[in-house]
């Protein structure tokens, strides 16, 4: 790690504890790590200013600034954060894709056509032919078949999003060199399982080059962690977990004239006031982390646009129950009245969100509109009376020490502490807390989670279903009727009845589920004008960096 570095990440850590000792008010906060977390994403139709500043990155370099703590792994049958997903989209490629800003039809990518079969359960690929990936192997239905049995054999985290329909690797097969069969093991609507193949967990690696870099049987995973094996429009030079990401140019990518930069530079910048100095200086050319005031600073400022849209991200708190006293729902209730929704979307995030209390975000099938929950202090007492605690309790919230996380888990300590609800801060970097979070080893946790494809399955499975190892798992909450109620809207072919059930869902689970549901985010990014087609993008996996131009 350089020296200047160094320095910044011990000025974030002295600044991250100062903040969180003397913001936190009642309960005491922890910091068991430092460094970051936090990640916006972009979209929306920029007003591009008259540029006045000359260019100060290089012109075949894209260099953008955003906190990349989150990132745990770049191979695909393990990425599942939102920079992981982000950085590993522009690494491989996958049997089908979305092209921006159209998320609603499935285009050709490896698969130059497909046929379904009139049950929905049988799916043959035709793979385009000529690709070649960065290692110069040629793409063949062999590194297909590889790469999604390898999601399935290994069971890694991404799995989940394949775990419905692919139960056992030999529902894969090879028919001849460039054509595949996938046999699903239940009935789904066609423009749901293609929604599923685009995300990053479907990406296609170079069956021989994985191969040479196994280890003890495990595929490879430890090699691709930080490394790449793919036929997209980048390679993976380095990864830098404290400094940066480094992807360069594939040289035998398949598409005519992309990328049309040579380098990406994705440099782990945790402070907003770091990248708003690069960005306003030129030296980053894009920024994807601003505060609100932040962004309002940057506005009608020559050089600079800024992007905007609702992004399919809900942030939350999750609640253990198997942590007492989270078990009773009155106590759940009781939590969701004590909290200022208002307070955090219009105060801490002034307008950079919408509160949103279910768990199917605006915007996709089924989303419910329904804002029950306001603050209302004695409902919230009478509600701990009536589970048994009215003197209330004391419980541990996990946060990550950046903006806006810690100020907005510092809100929430000060909003139940007027309901008799001491809560203590324990601040993680957020690849440490998801780690944990994962194995069921949080009391509450302020957490995100974005929509993995345009489809309300990803966050009513995720939300409902703790067979998927997800979420509601996460949380230790138990519900078969929950549980069901995912597993059968996923599988309605008829389009009215799949949105009821899913709005009966999200009834439910405001009632009876471990979460608080605080906002749905508006991503806010500055790009310098000579920036062109960073296309608008709600979820952050789709961008596709070989598009993007400068000058």
């Amino acid at each position: 790690m350089k020296a200047r570095d160094l320095a910044l990440v011990l000025l974030l850590f002295v600044v991250g504890a100062v903040i969180g000792y003397f913001a936190a008010g009642p309960g005491k906060v922890t910091t068991v790590t430092t460094t970051v977390t936090t990640t916006v994403v972009q979209t929306a139709t920029p007003t591009i200013t008259t540029p006045t500043v000359t260019m100060r990155t290089p012109a075949d370099t894209l260099i953008i600034a955003m906190d990349t703590s989150d990132a745990v792994s770049l191979d695909p049958a393990r990425a599942y954060e939102f920079t992981s997903c982000f950085v590993t989209n522009q690494l491989y490629d996958k049997l089908v894709d979305f092209e921006l800003p159209n998320l609603i039809d499935v285009k050709p990518e490896v698969a130059e056509r497909w046929e379904v079969s009139p049950d929905g359960m049988t799916w043959t690929f035709y793979i385009r032919k000529g690709i070649k990936f960065a290692s110069g192997n040629p793409l063949t239905a062999d590194d297909v078949v590889y790469s999604l049995q390898r999601v399935v054999k290994l069971k890694q985290t991404a799995y989940s999003v394949l775990e419905p329909f692919l139960k056992t690797p030999d529902q894969i097969e090879k028919i001849d060199d460039y054509t595949i069969r996938i046999k699903l093991n239940k009935t789904v609507a066609p423009s749901f399982f293609l929604s599923v193949l685009t995300f990053t967990t479907s990406s296609i690696v170079d069956k021989k080059v994985v191969e040479a870099h196994e280890k003890d049987g495990d595929m490879g995973s430890a090699w691709l962690d930080d490394h790449s094996a793919g036929s997209g429009p980048f390679v993976l030079e380095k990864w830098d977990r404290e400094s940066q990401f480094v992807l360069r140019a594939n040289p035998y990518y398949w598409k005519p004239g992309q990328p049309y930069v040579k380098t990406i530079i994705i440099k782990h910048v945790a402070e907003p006031t770091d990248q708003l100095l690069l960005i306003q200086k030129g030296d980053a050319d894009v920024a994807t982390d601003l505060t609100p005031d932040q962004i309002k600073q940057l506005e009608g400022q020559p050089g600079i646009y800024i992007v905007r849209a609702e992004r399919l991200h809900n942030v939350y708190i999750g609640m253990n129950v198997a942590v007492k006293p989270l078990d009773k729902e009155e106590v759940r209730d009781a939590i969701r009245y004590c909290i200022d929704y208002d307070g955090i979307v219009n105060g801490i995030l002034k307008g950079a969100a919408i509160k949103w209390q279910t768990v199917i975000p605006k915007g996709l099938l089924g989303a419910n509109p329904k804002t029950p929950y306001y603050k209302d202090v004695n409902k919230a007492k009478e509600l701990l009376a009536k589970a048994g605690y009215p003197n209330g309790f004391t419980i541990e919230l996990t946060t990550p020490p950046t903006y806006p996380q810690i100020d907005i888990a510092t809100k929430i300590q000060a909003d139940l502490a007027e309901c008799g609800i001491t809560v203590n801060i324990v601040q993680m970097t957020a690849s440490m807390m998801y780690e944990k979070y994962r194995k069921q080893g949080l009391q509450m946790v302020l957490a995100g989670w974005g929509s993995d494809y345009p489809d309300p399955d990803s966050n009513a499975m995720a939300f409902a279903n703790y067979r998927i190892r997800q979420l509601a798992w996460r949380n230790s909450w138990y519900d078969d009727y929950a549980a069901d109620l995912a597993e059968k809207a996923s599988i309605e072919m008829d389009t009215k009845k799949r949105e009821q059930m899913y709005l009966n869902l999200t009834d439910y689970i405001l009632d009876h589920g471990p979460y608080v549901m605080l906002y749905q985010t508006v991503a806010q990014q500055a790009v310098r004008d000579y920036v062109k087609n960073w296309l608008p993008d709600p979820t952050f996996y789709y961008l596709d960096l070989s598009k993007v131009r400068k000058g």
